[in-house]
């Protein structure tokens, strides 16, 4: 392990331009490290709509579908860890309790026996985890120290080059589509006008006013113009 390689693969990240990029430079700065199994996940916690959620995996496909089947997700000790802690966690077998060791068996069986999750916590809104697995433990303290110390830096380098390339795209899905004119009808809606004001400011019926702004709320899933905004400004809607 070369500390100036590690940390050369590791600014490699903010170059990615893509997220198929950005796995293949997390699986070769993980290996340098000296991990094969390599998992990261970010979350965006946002009022009213609640968190939105994206995992970049390079665990064995066979594992992350049974992941999924057996909803592992609800029980993950690295999981629970990470949403609610900020200091790394270090895999043992004392983190599962007896209904999942099943869990634990299943990720030895894949190389998951070993290894380390590491938290990063920018101000209670954005929260990621990166996991690294192996079928062996530490092999020194010395080792341990570095693996953690470079852990560290790749989680939070990962963390914020996710900020720039995953969570825009995961913004952009939830938000819904807007005509031009429901925009424009957003925008004032926001600014506490009424519809009779919306339609003298837009040259538009107060019917017309109206009924794009039941469209809105409908296509936003709310009943009310303070929740609509809400969430408008939530996503980056209103400006």
């Amino acid at each position: 392990m070369s500390e100036a390689r590690t940390l050369a693969l590791i600014s490699s990240l903010y170059a990615a331009k893509d997220e198929a990029e950005l796995l293949a430079k997390m699986k070769a700065a993980a290996r340098e490290i000296g991990y094969d199994q390599v998992l990261f996940g970010i979350e965006l916690r946002l009022p009213v709509l609640g968190p939105l959620q994206h995992i970049t995996s390079a665990y064995p496909e066979a594992y992350q579908v049974l992941y999924q089947e057996r909803a592992f997700l609800t029980k993950d000790p690295t999981v629970v860890h990470c949403q609610t802690r900020t200091e790394p966690l270090i895999w043992r077998e004392q983190m599962y309790d007896r209904a999942w060791q099943e869990m634990m068996e299943e990720a030895r069986r894949f190389g998951l026996a070993h290894g380390v999750s590491l938290p990063v916590h920018e101000q209670g809104k954005i929260v990621s985890m990166l996991s690294l697995g192996r079928d062996k433990p530490f092999e020194s303290e010395a080792e341990r120290d570095f693996i953690l110390n470079a852990g560290n830096v790749l989680a939070h380098s990962l963390h914020f080059a996710s900020e720039n390339l995953i969570l825009p795209d995961l913004l952009e899905a939830r938000r819904p589509h807007l005509s031009p004119r429901e925009k424009e009808c957003f925008q004032l809606a926001a600014q506490g006008k009424s519809n009779w004001d919306i339609g003298q400011l837009l040259a538009i019926s107060e019917a017309a006013a109206a009924f794009h702004v039941k469209n809105i709320l409908k296509k936003l899933r709310v009943s009310t113009r303070m929740q609509a905004v809400a969430i408008g400004v939530a996503l980056g809607m209103i400006t």
